[in-house]
């Protein structure tokens, strides 16, 4: 699954692969971004892109909090090795 994402140079990349590529469940991926200086983790199903932010409810979140994208349990995308 690393493979997938190794070309992605950005959150946004990242999140776009997950929606569109049809080979992707996106319920099997988890996003973990900064919320209050304290590390979240939502399902990727539970999240709305919105340009350079995805929604959350009523919030808007920057893409530039996200940390690190996992496949069931598994990262696969780390904003550290990019």
């Amino acid at each position: 699954m690393e493979e997938l994402f190794e070309k992605e140079i950005t959150e946004k990349d990242a999140l776009n692969r997950i929606k569109w590529d049809p080979r992707l469940n996106p319920r099997d991926f988890s996003i973990h971004y900064l919320d209050l200086n304290r590390l979240k983790e939502i399902n990727f199903s539970e999240i709305e892109l919105r340009g350079d932010f995805f929604r959350i409810g009523e919030s808007l979140v920057p893409m530039h909090r996200i940390r690190k994208i996992s496949w069931k349990g598994r990262v696969v995308w780390d904003k550290r090795s990019v």
